[in-house]
């Protein structure tokens, strides 16, 4: 082949190559769109894909938080019924079985159980537009304590002893003692300094409400007063009241004045305990271990100091707004006893009672201990024998004891007679159309808490079961083999009666508690006749507690008790009583400290 032949055969294959390439580069770009539009294609469909995802979750967040908002009104609207519902019971309100409380358009439907007469149950179901949540409160009655530490106590109305009465343990009395005919004391007797009948210095007026220890600002509280006398201070007396339930003690402090306020120190000081004041003001009564001796015409200043504050529980100082004791007013600070305090204004008198002075008081022919025990402590010693020797012996221990106030203040009876009120009013069939109740001839009731606006009598081998605190506003008479028990539901708790009128006591009665060990029954007559007897008690009536305030307990013809406390005390004709350790700390159900205590509070998960 020629060199020319095979130069146009080189150039024919270099031409088909080319022809070749350049097909093959249209047919590469054709793919190379379509690839791209595949693409564009499935990044639009991957982007749709995810448009609809996050669409569809915000709808489905949108959904769970309209439930949510929903879920939380329904629980709230549940909670708002419970605290209805709890508030109305510790007020005291109308409360009724089943109801509906309404709120911001969500229904709370509340229901209200009586587990036993001293435990309830609430439940409140909320509803907002279909969601519902469920709640679910357990309460039970609060309980009051009472210390009685002695056989028996008295006030200054003293104790008399006659015909081989017998007190087995203590007593204390701020009176004087006269036994006769065999009278006996098994332990030791206190007889404290006696005082006048009417204070020294009082402004006793009160017309409105002095809070303090709501905040850091008012913890302490102060009221002056000029002795109109000198001598020992044997007594005060402040009006009181708590709100809510604090939890500390009050001590009371006598100070010096300095330039207008009190003195940082003190003269004399003692603890007014809380359990000892009610919801309800009144006079409560405080001595000192140690009397100070006050000067004729000085200012001195009745100091309580709380030392804490809480804006739901705290105290009231009832006062006049008038300020009208002359030279003298009320005040308060944030601490009252160290450093520099500044005192402000209360802006009037706190109402307040003070004893200075008193007379002599005498334990007079008694047998106090035997030959191995017993002691005695008094003004004056007459014709008695302690530790098996006649007095003066070392046993015989003159001084001049401070008062020993009573257990029990009058705030704390009219919030007892409040808890038997909020259980409603006897009325026919179980009260007459004249408001007694009478059970007799070996019946049965259960009763309480109630108040009854008649008598009470109980009778010939009837039972009566308490249930709850009961008032009776005239008279009780309890007689012939009647029989007066605590309903179970105390358990460990105790219970009482409380009357207006005189209490009668006769013929075989018999008291139980719960059955329960520390539970006792308690009659208590709040009539206010210190020179009269209240309580009359004969004829081996068994197993009670007697209280009487201010008025007289007489026990006569074999009666018992398991303790007594009352302005003046007489036993005779071989009455007895009997002291038992467990009543040095006893709490009553149903009562103001607490009313009812909330034991759980918590949602309901069907």
């Amino acid at each position: 082949m020629t060199k020319i032949s095979k130069f146009k055969t080189l150039e024919f294959r270099i031409l088909n190559l080319f022809r070749v390439w350049c097909l093959g580069f249209r047919i590469s770009a054709q793919k190379r769109g379509q690839a791209a539009l595949i693409a564009v294609v499935f990044m639009l469909a991957i982007t749709l894909s995810a448009v609809f995802g996050i669409v569809g979750l915000a709808f489905r967040e949108i959904r769970v938080s309209s439930e949510n908002n929903k879920a939380k009104n329904s629980y709230f609207t549940a909670e708002a019924g419970i605290e209805d519902a709890v508030y109305r019971l510790m007020r005291g309100k109308n409360l009724s079985s089943s109801y509906s409380v309404t709120l911001n358009n969500a229904t709370a439907n509340i229901e209200v159980t009586d587990i036993a007469a001293s435990q309830k149950e609430i439940n409140a179901s909320g509803d907002f537009s279909g969601a519902q949540r469920i709640l679910k409160a357990s309460l039970l009655t609060g309980t009051d304590s009472a210390s009685f530490f002695y056989g028996v106590q008295v006030g200054d109305g003293g104790l008399e002893m006659e015909n081989n009465s017998i007190v087995n343990g203590n007593v204390y009395s701020n009176g004087s003692i006269e036994g006769e005919n065999g009278a006996h004391i098994t332990g030791d007797v206190v007889v404290a300094g006696g005082i006048t009948i009417l204070p020294s210095v009082e402004w006793a007026t009160h017309n409105t409400d002095q809070f303090f220890a709501t905040a850091s600002s008012n913890r302490d509280i102060a009221q002056s007063f000029t002795a109109a006398s000198e001598g020992n201070l044997a007594k005060v007396s402040v009006y009181l009241g708590k709100v809510g339930a604090p939890s500390g003690n009050i001590t009371l402090k006598i100070a010096n004045d300095n330039s207008g306020k009190p003195s940082t120190g003190n003269i004399a000081s003692a603890t007014i305990p809380n359990s000892s004041v009610g919801a309800t003001p009144s006079w409560i009564d405080v001595s000192f271990s140690s009397s100070p001796n006050l000067t004729n015409g000085n200012k001195y200043w009745i100091v309580l100091d709380y030392g804490s504050n809480s804006a739901t529980n705290y105290w009231n100082w009832r006062k006049d707004n008038t300020d009208a004791y002359a030279n003298n007013t009320g005040k308060y600070t944030s601490n009252c006893c160290s450093g520099s305090p500044t005192w402000i204004n209360a802006g009037g008198d706190l109402a307040f009672k003070v004893w200075i002075g008193g007379v002599n008081t005498s334990i007079d022919g008694l047998t106090i201990g035997d030959s191995i025990s017993g002691s005695g402590r008094a003004n004056l010693f007459i014709n008695t024998t302690i530790h098996g020797s006649v007095c003066p012996n070392q046993y015989c221990i003159t001084d001049n004891p401070s008062k020993e106030n009573m257990p029990i203040s009058d705030g704390l009876v009219q919030d007892w007679k409040n808890a038997a009120l909020a259980g409603g009013t006897c009325a026919p069939p179980t009260c007459s159309s004249s408001g007694d109740y009478t059970l007799d001839n070996f019946t049965s009731g259960s009763l309480g808490p109630i108040k009854i606006p008649g008598s009470m009598t109980i009778s010939n081998g009837a039972t009566l079961t308490v249930t709850g605190t009961i008032w009776v506003q005239g008279t009780i008479s309890l007689s012939n083999n009647a029989i007066i028990r605590l309903d179970p539901s105390y358990s460990e708790n105790s219970g009482l009666i409380i009357a207006d009128g005189d209490i009668s006591v006769s013929n075989g009665v018999t008291f139980f508690g719960s059955g329960q060990a520390g539970s006792y029954f308690m009659l208590l007559s709040a009539q206010n006749d210190p020179n009269g007897v209240v309580i009359n008690i004969s004829n081996n009536a068994l197993g009670v507690i007697y209280y009487a305030n201010n008025g007289k307990i007489h026990f006569s013809n074999n009666a018992t008790a398991k303790e007594a406390t009352g302005y003046g005390i007489e036993l005779d004709n071989n009455a007895s009583i009997t002291y038992e350790s467990g009543l040095a700390n006893i709490n009553f159900s149903s009562g103001p400290s607490g009313g009812w205590d909330i034991r759980s509070w918590q949602e309901v998960i069907p």
